[in-house]
């Protein structure tokens, strides 16, 4: 049979052939895992959302709070990290933008369930950006320590803030350690 073309062509074509399946394949999951379904957090399925863009100007101050003492909670309902709490002030007439970037050492469980350690920043007690709805999984069950962060961010208008980090377990009773955190409270025009 004659082709087009040569035989070292013909392999080019079917591996391309193949690899373009593969990515075809692998864009399908990846819509069907943005779309719903099962979350890896725990959490209950959520649709596809568009990404939220917070724009920040220049800035304008930095409270940094840092501390090397383990603590653990084992509830399900989000509480105050120790020590985790700042306050800040945007002036009449102007917004600022507010970021959030929390960094620890961290353990969760271990327990005879599978469980997830989750956490939140928040202002005047409201959840910032990304807002996971109570499932943003900072550890999962394995009981080994190691490094996490986070990073949230919100603008806000003019008033008085109180901003912390919360956590909280997905089965009460697994242990969740703490250690080693800081937490970096930048404030932007």
């Amino acid at each position: 049979m004659w082709s087009v073309f040569p035989r070292a062509g013909r392999r080019r074509l079917l591996g391309a052939g193949v690899a373009s399946a593969a990515a075809l394949a692998a864009t399908a999951s990846l819509a069907f895992g943005q779309a719903g379904g099962p979350k890896p957090d725990g959490g209950p399925p959520e649709p596809a959302a568009q990404p939220i863009v917070t724009t920040c100007g220049p800035s304008v101050n930095s409270t940094v709070i840092t501390r090397n003492s383990p603590s653990t909670t084992n509830v399900t309902a989000f509480q105050l990290l120790p020590g985790a709490t700042t306050h800040i002030t945007v002036p009449p007439g102007t917004t600022r933008c507010i970021k959030v970037l929390f960094t620890a050492e961290t353990a969760c469980g271990l327990t005879a369930a599978p469980d997830f350690c989750y956490v939140q920043a928040t202002l005047n007690n409201v959840p910032m950006n990304p807002n996971g709805t109570g499932f943003q999984a900072i550890d999962s069950e394995d009981g080994s320590a190691s490094a996490h962060a986070y990073e949230w961010v919100k603008r806000v208008p003019a008033g008085v803030y109180t901003v912390e980090i919360d956590r909280r377990v997905l089965v009460a009773g697994t242990p969740f350690y703490t250690d080693d955190w800081t937490m970096d409270v930048s404030v932007f025009a």
